[in-house]
């Protein structure tokens, strides 16, 4: 009796040489690969799926380490998760559902209209390609060798490489208009509502929100930003003393530092002092931007802090600051507040910078874009 043939050794190659997954191969077992590919492959889904599932995860790892914000990983997480939902309810002729690896740019075209009839802005419906673009970018680089035979999880039954159906000159992106659903506040606008926020900034709440406002207009970052701004961000400018600039992880977590506007870093030194958290005793993990608990008491300079827990150990929401938004711009009489979201006020310092300045670099690095 012969002995049992051992298992084939698995190579493993990942992007730029690092590991990337393991797996076994029941189905590739005999020397006869070439004419035998198409019945494996057909006998292999398991492993196939196994290496998408694991290939996904070490792409949203990479996504994230390159970027350095768990909000990216986020974002092409939940757009590859919808391209999954999407697929799953499509069927090949025969009755079988499609596969990641199996898909074509039809099925692409089909997902792209399907996002467009649901609602979402060209842009967004963009956003969506290109990051699944990116997924299957990803798993076409990733490789196995058996027995000497370079096998992707992305081939098709003749055992050759598939493209990237996302990639393909036949899919062609929505054109997305500048500023698609933007309510871009006018100069009148934005001054009627710094001068209301002004008119209350003697008060704690008020102080909050008139330096939280000033923030979004004059720096343009995105809402996360803001209202995660920690103490220990903001520090003198050693260039240019008197002025002050504020520290963030960019591409590949590094770190970078935008020019922070004196009015926005004395109007914020102004609401902690209100506030009752004096800049001298602020550790640096301290958030800035926090809840006020008010039930019951009168907003007053002096008001007992004793109702936040643990001040500066949590900020205050993207939801709460978009209702304070809406609030003040009603308050300020500016027409058809619940129109404005808060991502608008860094349309608007995007739509003011480029009229004042003209320097679509000098904006791109302003609002932390990479391109």
């Amino acid at each position: 009796m012969s002995e049992p043939r051992q298992e084939p050794e698995v190579e493993i190659i990942g992007e730029e040489g690092e590991p990337s997954y393991a797996m076994e191969l029941p189905a590739l077992r005999t020397p006869g690969f070439a004419e035998l590919f198409g019945p494996a492959y057909a006998g292999s889904e398991e492993w196939i799926r196994s290496a998408w599932i694991v290939g996904r995860d070490a792409w949203l790892r990479m996504k994230e380490g390159k970027s350095g914000s768990r909000h990216t990983r986020r974002s092409y997480e939940q757009a590859s998760a919808q391209w999954i939902t999407f697929l799953a309810d499509l069927r090949h002729e025969d009755g079988r559902p499609v596969r990641l690896w199996e898909a074509t740019t039809e099925h692409v075209r089909l997902w792209q209209e399907h996002l467009a009839a649901s609602g979402l802005a060209a842009s967004t419906v963009n956003q969506r390609l290109a990051a699944c673009s990116s997924w299957y970018t990803f798993m076409e680089r990733e490789r196995i060798l058996v027995r000497g035979i370079e096998v992707s999880a992305f081939m098709d039954r003749a055992g050759r490489f598939r493209a990237n159906p996302f990639a393909a000159g036949n899919v062609q992106r929505q054109r997305a208009e500048q500023y698609g659903h933007a309510r871009i506040l006018t100069p009148e606008e934005s001054q009627r509502l710094i001068n209301h926020l002004q008119e209350r900034s003697h008060l704690r709440t008020g102080a909050r929100n008139y330096a939280l406002l000033l923030a979004y207009l004059l720096t343009g970052y995105r809402n996360a930003e803001v209202v995660s701004l920690r103490w220990g961000a903001i520090r003198p400018n050693r260039n240019q003393p008197g002025a002050w600039v504020v520290e963030w992880r960019g591409k590949g977590n590094k770190r970078q530092s935008d020019p922070l506007p004196n009015r926005v870093y004395y109007a914020i030194v102004h609401y902690l002092k209100t506030s009752g958290r004096h800049p001298d005793t602020m550790e640096p993990d301290d958030y800035i931007f926090i809840p006020h608990v008010t039930h019951g008491v009168s907003n007053l300079v002096h008001q007992d802090d004793a109702d936040d827990d643990e001040p500066g150990a949590r900020h205050i929401s993207s939801t709460q600051a978009q209702a304070i938004l809406r609030t003040a711009l009603k308050r300020a009489g500016v027409e058809r507040p619940d129109e404005v979201r808060i991502h608008d006020l860094r349309h608007t310092f995007a739509h003011q910078y480029r009229r004042r300045n003209g320097d679509l670099e000098g904006l791109r690095s302003r609002l932390h874009h990479e391109s």
